[in-house]
């Protein structure tokens, strides 16, 4: 049995709602009207008794699963369980059955106020209504379906489900997923869910406005962060207190969760390894430290030169034809800069905003790259996301060519852009693999030279719901120069396989 309910104003709305159906009829209830106009009036009784309740309309539907009926009696039977487990003992309420589709389904229009002028709680409301469902399931042998926080939780998609047939390992969504349900059984507070996340080697992260309001949460494990909202409604920071029952007071639980947050979960006592674990381990130990290539480290990334920032700005937005906007707005964020030489110096992140590399713009339009010593082995990229839940992947061969593209879809309308994460690939090891795994939407969108044929193969194989497109040799930036010596030609040209 699926149940829904919403609060409301109006009455008189709602049931000329319900009466207005074709087939619907009355069923049950505890009112003598028999008409919106009378029933309405009725309603207006206990509305009297706390004028202060604006919300006072409770509408609530409950639905069979296909083939499943019930005679009229029993379902006004099921309404009035429904009504008093969720503690309207002493409402108004009326019962309509509705026969408009193909599953039956009645409606139930109840007053929050009670007849002694308390108003009914709504507090975990949502909880509640399906520990509710499932025990009239059992109780009327129907059949069970998914509960609604279970259909907030985004299902694995079609890259993450080839992956999975073919390693046999989740992804790191459905492992977060998982670990979140099993430490949110109880009702935790907010920091005892934390503290149980990091006991299992994950890192999560509440983010907080200026003014000390909580933003939003991400969780981390093995390197990949997925924001609340990634893994699905119920895993959000008001989903988690909604559907998953995690209690949360701002005032005694801001001060611990930002204390655990600066714990890093490298401190904790490690989980044991996994027979694959110690495989990997195995073959690590078997390479001689001879055959390792050794990688040159410097102490930092290029000094920053500030005085210089305007002529490389003016140089990008000459050269390149990139958006001042842009640049600046890069410049202010420290993912691009000058250095003292006067060469544009474009930083390398990881997912969770760890610097790992510099790329410096040589003046033949190469990049030449400096390793940041602090970080030499976690891989990192030159990215941008224009949301923090991305619906999209694009893959592009260097810096210029992100901006490039983002210049580019810039002229397309807002609302039809998708949330996409721009990221430069410079080698395999760079791929954010399990993130990608998570989107539907990958492009492949690299500037024609051979160099690249085998890695476009190799992301292929991992990918498989990837999608190949080819700006040419000139890349994305020969395309954005074209566009802005065409004034009138406000987008890119349509190519065969793009997905804006």
């Amino acid at each position: 049995m699926i149940g829904k309910h919403i609060k409301g104003k109006s009455f008189r709305g709602l049931l000329n709602y319900l009466f207005g159906k074709d087939g619907a009829r009355q069923i049950g209830g505890n009112m003598e009207g028999t008409n919106p106009r009378e029933l309405t009036a009725e309603f207006g009784i206990s509305r009297r008794l706390n004028p202060k309740v604006s919300r006072a309309v409770y509408h609530a539907s409950l639905s069979l699963a296909y083939k499943e009926s019930l005679d009229d009696d029993t379902w006004d039977e099921i309404a009035q369980k429904y009504l008093q487990a969720m503690g309207f003992d002493m409402n108004q309420y009326v019962v309509v059955r509705h026969t408009d589709r193909t599953h039956e389904h009645i409606h139930i229009a109840a007053s929050r106020i009670q007849l002694d002028g308390t108003t009914v709680s709504d507090s975990w409301d949502d909880r509640r209504s399906e520990a509710v469902i499932r025990k009239l399931e059992q109780e009327y042998n129907l059949q069970s379906v998914q509960p609604s926080w279970e259909k907030d939780k985004h299902s694995p998609t079609t890259g993450e489900r080839r992956h999975i047939a073919r390693t046999g390992e989740e992804s790191v969504r459905v492992r977060l997923q998982r670990s979140l349900d099993q430490a949110t059984h109880d009702h935790p507070t907010m920091p005892e869910l934390i503290e149980r996340e990091q006991q299992q080697g994950i890192n999560v992260r509440v983010g907080y406005t200026r003014t000390g309001i909580v933003k939003g949460i991400s969780y981390q494990l093995d390197g990949v962060a997925f924001s609340g909202t990634h893994l699905g409604k119920a895993y959000t920071f008001p989903g988690l207190q909604k559907h998953r029952g995690v209690n949360y007071s701002p005032k005694r639980d801001d001060k611990r969760i930002q204390k655990l947050m600066e714990q890093a979960v490298e401190n904790l006592t490690p989980a044991v390894p996994s027979k694959q674990d110690d495989k990997r381990i195995q073959k690590l130990m078997e390479q001689t430290v001879e055959n390792t290539t050794p990688v040159t480290q410097t102490n930092s990334l290029p000094t920053r030169e500030p005085t210089n920032w305007e002529q490389i700005r003016l140089n990008l937005s000459q050269q390149y034809n990139l958006p001042n906007s842009l640049l600046t707005e890069l410049y202010e964020k420290g993912w691009l800069y000058a250095s003292q030489t006067g060469q544009a110096i474009f930083v390398e992140r990881t997912l969770d905003d760890l610097p790992t590399l510099a790329k410096q713009l040589e003046p033949t339009g190469n990049f030449t790259a400096i390793p940041l010593n602090s970080e030499p082995t976690k891989k990192g990229s030159f990215w941008i996301a224009t949301d923090a839940t991305v619906e999209r992947a694009v893959l592009l061969s260097d810096p210029i060519e992100v901006l490039s593209v983002i210049a580019l879809e810039s002229t397309v309308d807002k609302e039809k852009r998708k949330p996409t994460l721009y990221w430069s690939v410079g080698d395999s090891q760079q791929i954010p693999l399990e993130l990608l795994r998570a989107i539907d939407t990958v492009v492949i969108a690299f500037k024609d030279h051979e160099k690249v044929e085998n890695l476009i193969a190799e992301i292929l194989v991992e990918l498989p719901q990837a999608k190949q497109v080819s700006p040419g040799e000139a890349g994305w930036n020969g395309m954005l120069t074209n566009n802005r010596l065409q004034p009138n030609q406000r987008r890119i040209p349509e190519l065969q396989g793009w997905e804006l």
